[in-house]
């Protein structure tokens, strides 16, 4: 075990995580913690997180490290109970890391007085990372109070814009927020209060924009509700409300409250509503909203109405209508998908999202979907993303079974098929719009795995960061293999300089040939005559040499610097031609 410790040790250290994982996992099952601690991390690191998480577990309950490791990973993975017991556990083994976090989490979680109690006792043990947090929540905590002094103040002077001010500054910093929920009713509490005193609908629509950010939709719609009914003449609520309707998917509710501000003269309501109706295939009233927001807008508003209206009448050239049979069918569809029939209400949201009737669509598509048809949960987050324009971080999870699926079916094909593959990058991208890069990882790792190229470029850009060299090259060459030539570039370039001349040239060769498309892959002529040297090939590589001399001037001003002089390598292949030729 010892020896296999050992030998791990010296791999990594040389950069040969291939090399290294089988000695850790034979040290690690013999029972050395840090083995299994660089083992499951390295695999996480390569998004094999249900490895990670097994390898973590192995070792967790008697190293610090492990416990850290396994807590970070299920926090991330949004098991915050699983986490906070590793953490605990962790921090019982003196591990400063679980400490640290596992206070954190408990102020995420708005146990705020517990988790600095928590970080005061880890600073007293010399942990600086707590420090740190604990200054970071202080200066949170000064913001928050600093604005109530300074509503108090100006609402004791009578002066009502110092107060708006004030609120219009607190919630701006929607992730100290999101970390410290404890103080979000404090800043609840600051907006009502101005609110009450000011005849402004603007603190209602900050805070319900607060509440939306921290997650908290139903409180956010309620009070842009009541914003809207409290300034009935104003547009601001009923143009917020409409636009977070529609980030959410809500079509229908979407359409209602754009509407209400639209008749307020907004002239945003009436370029959002514009756009609402042009995806449903409404051109008529399209046409009309942009119209209307061209004779509404400001003088500082450029938004293009002559191309929206260019844009509505091509739409109408080439939209297809429903057919009259179609149309027929709706209402026996209509009730046998209100009797429960699932295929029903699939068709029927079919035949509904062709009319352009979104809103109706996307109901029988989530009734489909949630009595267990992926396929109608795949539509509908479809419809919502790519029809509606919903935002990704509220549609994402309609995708998520379809994929899964699709996913299992591919790893388990002896050619995948594109589309399933296809399927796999999708969700990882909608993923990484919505900011979650952990989630998001680990389908592009799938997918790249499947052998979507432009994943896997992804992929090996991400693991060159981590500094696993071979991961990322193998990712590299699979994306240059499957269309991104780009990519054929640091591949080639990462053989040549270990020494695998043969297996760059074909890689380099097809970053060569998109030189045309991407610049700095004129530099590919640089490596190309590097790998032919190492093959011996000394007359090819002399002429692929003065090639890169040539375009070395494409490769300098590509990338603002020259960090190799390939005269100096062509100088070196010539004298050896002459040597063999003596």
């Amino acid at each position: 075990m010892h020896d296999a410790a050992a030998y791990a040790r010296r791999l990594l250290d040389r950069g040969d995580i291939d090399g290294a994982l089988p000695w850790l996992e034979q040290a690690g099952r013999a029972g050395d913690a840090w083995c299994v601690r660089a083992l499951a991390a390295a695999l996480r690191d390569r998004g094999e997180y249900e490895r990670a998480e097994r390898w973590y577990r192995v070792a967790a309950e008697r190293d610090g490290g492990c416990a850290f490791g396994l807590a970070t990973l299920l926090e991330e993975s949004g098991d915050t109970a699983g986490a906070a017991r590793w953490y605990a556990r962790g921090a019982e083994l003196g591990s400063a890391e679980c400490r640290t976090n596992g206070a954190l989490l408990l102020a995420a979680q708005g146990r705020q007085d517990e988790a600095e109690r928590r970080l005061e006792e880890a600073l007293a043990r010399g942990d600086q990372t707590a420090g740190h947090a604990l200054e970071a929540m202080e200066r949170f905590r000064s913001f928050v109070y600093e604005r109530e002094d300074m509503v108090a103040e100006a609402i004791a002077g009578g002066d009502y814009a110092a107060a708006l001010q004030a609120v219009a500054e607190l919630g701006q910093d929607v992730a100290d927020f999101r970390a410290h929920p404890y103080f979000q009713d404090d800043a609840v509490k600051l907006f009502d209060k101005v609110a009450d005193l000011t005849d402004d609908d603007r603190p209602l629509v900050w805070k319900g924009l607060l509440l939306e950010r921290v997650d908290r939709w139903d409180e956010a719609h309620r009070t842009l509700e009541e914003a809207a009914r409290r300034f009935p003449g104003r547009p601001y609520a009923p143009f917020t409300l409409g636009v977070l309707c529609r980030e959410r998917g809500l079509v229908g509710e979407a359409e209602h409250w754009l509407r209400r501000g639209a008749a307020l003269a907004d002239a945003s309501s009436m370029w959002q509503l514009a756009g609402l109706c042009l995806r449903q295939s409404r051109f008529a009233e399209a046409r009309d909203w942009y119209a209307a927001y061209g004779e509404h807008a400001g003088d500082n508003d450029n938004r293009d109405v002559e191309g929206a209206l260019e844009r509505v009448e091509t739409l109408r050239r080439t939209a297809g209508a429903v057919t009259a049979a179609d149309a027929g069918r709706l209402e026996g569809l209509r009730a046998a998908a209100e009797g429960g029939n699932v295929d029903a209400a699939v068709e029927l949201a079919g035949l509904l999202e062709e009319a352009g009737r979104f809103a109706e669509a996307a109901h029988w598509y989530g009734m489909a979907a949630e009595r267990g048809d992926v396929a109608a949960g795949l539509a509908l987050g479809e419809l919502l993303y790519g029809r509606c324009e919903a935002e990704p971080r509220h549609v994402v999870g309609w995708f998520l079974p379809a994929a899964e699926a699709a996913y299992e079916r591919a790893r388990a094909a002896s050619e995948p098929d594109e589309e399933d593959v296809g399927l796999v990058e999708r969700v990882g991208h909608l993923l990484m719009i919505a900011n979650d890069a952990f989630n998001a990882e680990k389908w592009l790792r799938r997918a790249a795995r499947l052998g979507h190229g432009k994943a896997a470029w992804w992929c090996g850009d991400r693991s060159d960061e981590y500094g696993d060299v071979q991961e990322a090259e193998r990712m590299w060459a699979l994306a240059a293999r499957r269309g991104v030539a780009w990519c054929g570039w640091p591949a080639g370039r990462s053989m040549v300089r270990r020494g695998a001349y043969a297996e760059a040239e074909p890689l380099l060769r097809l970053a060569w040939d998109g030189r045309h498309d991407e610049r700095p892959l004129h530099e590919a002529a640089y490596w190309l005559g590097l790998s032919l040297r190492g093959q011996g090939r000394l007359e090819e590589a002399a002429r692929w040499l003065r090639t890169a001399v040539d375009v070395h001037h494409h490769v300098r001003s590509a990338m603002g610097t020259g960090l190799f002089d390939p005269r100096a390598a062509l100088a070196e292949v010539l004298d050896e031609l002459q040597r063999h030729e003596g």
